[in-house]
């Protein structure tokens, strides 16, 4: 790749004037300060209730972590495995890894906004990398990401390094940047394996490349031996787990199905009532459907061959649905559907100190604007733009969420950078009109994206609950049902009904909570749990006949749910049925994955097969 002269008026090592300190400070200082901002936001999450309970992604990563560290995953992979890893190793050191992580991954977002500025250096000049690395450093939704237990900190530092050495890789012909640039690729697939598209993608790229910036087959080669080398570990333990071949995961039908479905909006939606929390992958739901015993590779593919049949019958409405995903990776908020988003946790507990989320529509303008001042004068290369293609397809392909595009900011940002200041210099030097087409055309392409974005109802419903569900285990139920109500204020949902339901049942208000839980099951007369709650009340207010029966309703909605066959097998064996309930209690121990619990009821199991054997005497 060609080094980049400096725009015309401007001087490369010093561009504005007033820049006398040594360089070291200011790379520094950058780190520092984004470290710092980090910080300040951890310690105030910490006197929140989210600090210390673990919701959605962040409760699996937890769990994952506390396998390694126990008897190890026992399964192929289906969540990317490098982040549990780090998780684990954090818990074994230090044995409070809702803390370190956090202070480790304050560390990443510094590391990651000292790699913007010397991005920001190598494709364009020190001023662009400064301001880039200064936003970075303070763009909150960066810093909210890099305080919560979730990939994204991880991904953006590993896909920001890679970048820098990918370009450093193409400029200088040395072997070691390849393979440098090929272990960050793979670090970044053990993340999120969607991002292995872009090998493909850049193999594709250099076989049209000519002349001199086209590097040797060889260097492509050892980048790509050096990505897959790292896929091997992963590969070889989803080998030994299942006996199957998967590079990374598992989760790809599974992810695809949830975002090409009839159903699907553009944004994550668990497919058909699957309970990742208790069917990682969905694969008893689709054991159950296709009446067979299945591997991790015949679950993925049953997903997948279901996306692709939607796909192919309904191949219009696949690509309007493409089409809104596009929209929505770029909406001008943060959509995100953990349950603690970022719009929420402001208004409850307080403003992420740093820019605003609202300036991303402002940044992207920008960035399109750089772009196209970029591309005719050969700045950066191809490179970057082609980074920015595939991880915005790879990411459409699935499902779209705010958090999701947080590992593109530091090169959206770089851009935006450049192009401010070029309208600096160019407003210095008098020139400023010689921008007027990039920045129209540019500000217009932006400005129709958000024009055509579709409307998102991004209530808090689901935060509500979960702030319900740590009141509720912390053992306060009336700021649990305060909690719950505030949910159902937002949208009433069966979750929320449930949920109330349990707070009002554990302060012994029997008759308000068979109110909602009634309630719940007038919205859905198939939900699980609603039934088996309801039941659990049956058998508080000494009507285990009702009890029995709703317990036996919640097994019929879902086999799965393992407490519901617990509870109906301990009832059963009260009543003398040995046979029924020691066959519930079995179906129970294939279904629990928790050690404390089934050791619980293994005992409860051998009483029983001691009752059966003095009975059949």
């Amino acid at each position: 790749m060609k080094r980049n002269s400096p725009p015309s008026g401007s001087d490369h090592r010093t561009p504005w004037r007033g820049l006398q300190s040594p360089d070291i400070l200011i790379p520094a200082a950058l780190f520092a300060g984004a470290v710092v901002f980090r910080l300040l936001f951890v310690f105030s999450l910490e006197d929140t209730p989210f600090f210390l309970q673990h919701f959605s992604d962040t409760r699996l990563y937890m769990r994952l972590a506390g396998q390694i560290n126990g008897a190890g995953i026992p399964h192929a992979y289906f969540m990317s495995p490098l982040y549990p890893y780090i998780i684990a190793v954090v818990q074994k050191i230090t044995g409070n890894p809702e803390l370190w992580v956090r202070i480790l991954q304050s560390v990443f977002g510094g590391t990651t906004v000292l790699l913007t500025y010397l991005l920001g250096i190598k494709l364009f000049q020190r001023w662009t990398g400064i301001l880039a690395a200064v936003i970075v450093a303070m763009y909150a939704p960066l810093i909210y990401y890099d305080g919560l237990i979730l990939t994204e900190s991880l991904q953006t530092l590993l896909l920001t390094a890679h970048l820098f050495f990918l370009i450093s890789a193409f400029e200088r012909r040395d072997l070691w940047y390849w393979i440098g640039a090929g272990i960050l690729l793979g670090l970044s697939v053990i993340t999120r394996a969607s991002i292995i598209l872009f090998l493909p993608t850049l193999f594709v790229m250099w076989l049209f490349m000519r002349g001199q910036s086209r590097p040797p087959l060889r260097n492509i080669l050892v980048y790509a031996a050096a990505t897959l080398l790292l896929l091997l570990p992963t590969a070889l333990h989803n080998a030994a787990t299942e006996g199957v071949f998967m590079p990374v995961t598992s989760s790809f039908g599974y992810n695809l199905y949830a975002g090409n479905n009839a159903n699907a909006t553009g944004l994550y939606a668990m497919p058909e009532g699957v309970d990742l929390d208790r069917d990682l992958n969905g694969r008893r739901w689709a054991e159950q459907h296709t009446g067979r015993e299945m591997n991790a590779a015949e679950v993925s593919a049953f997903w997948r061959d279901r996306a692709i049949a939607w796909i192919t019958a309904h191949p219009v409405d696949a690509v309007s649905l493409l089409g809104r995903k596009f929209l929505l990776f770029f909406h001008s908020g943060e959509i995100d559907q953990l349950g603690l988003s970022m719009r929420f946790f402001t208004s409850e507990f307080g403003p992420v100190l740093g820019l605003p989320a609202g300036i991303f529509p402002a940044l992207l303008i920008l960035a399109v604007i750089g772009l196209l001042l970029a591309l005719p004068e050969r700045r950066g290369g191809w490179i970057p733009p082609m980074f920015i293609a595939v991880y915005v397809f790879s990411t459409i392909v699935f499902f779209v969420s705010g958090r999701l595009r947080l590992p593109l900011m530091p090169v959206l940002v770089t851009y935006a950078a450049y192009a401010l200041v070029t309208i600096v210099q160019r407003s210095r030097a008098g020139t400023i009109m010689s921008l007027r087409m990039p920045v129209i055309v540019g500000a217009s392409a932006v400005l129709a994206v958000f024009i055509m974005q579709p409307e998102v109802h991004q209530g808090f419903e689901q935060e509500y609950i979960k702030l319900g569900q740590a009141a509720f285990v912390s053992g306060d139920y009336s700021g649990a049902e305060l909690r719950f109500r505030a949910s159902l204020k937002e949208e009433e949902t069966v979750d929320g009904l449930v949920n109330l339901g349990n707070a009002l049942a554990a302060q012994h208000r029997a008759d308000e909570a068979a109110v909602q839980y009634r309630a719940a099951l007038t919205r859905d007369s198939t939900d699980a749990l609603a039934w088996f709650n309801f039941g659990n009340l049956r058998m508080q207010t000494g009507s285990p006949q009702y009890a029995y029966g709703y317990w036996k309703k919640a097994v019929e909605c879902d086999p799965l749910l393992a407490e519901a066959r617990r509870n109906l097998g301990l009832l059963l064996m009260q009543a003398g049925r040995l046979p029924e309930a020691e066959q519930q209690l079995r179906m129970y121990l294939e279904l629990e994955t928790d050690t404390a619990r089934r050791a619980e009821v293994g005992k409860d199991l051998q009483h029983l097969q001691q009752m059966i054997r003095s009975t059949s005497r």
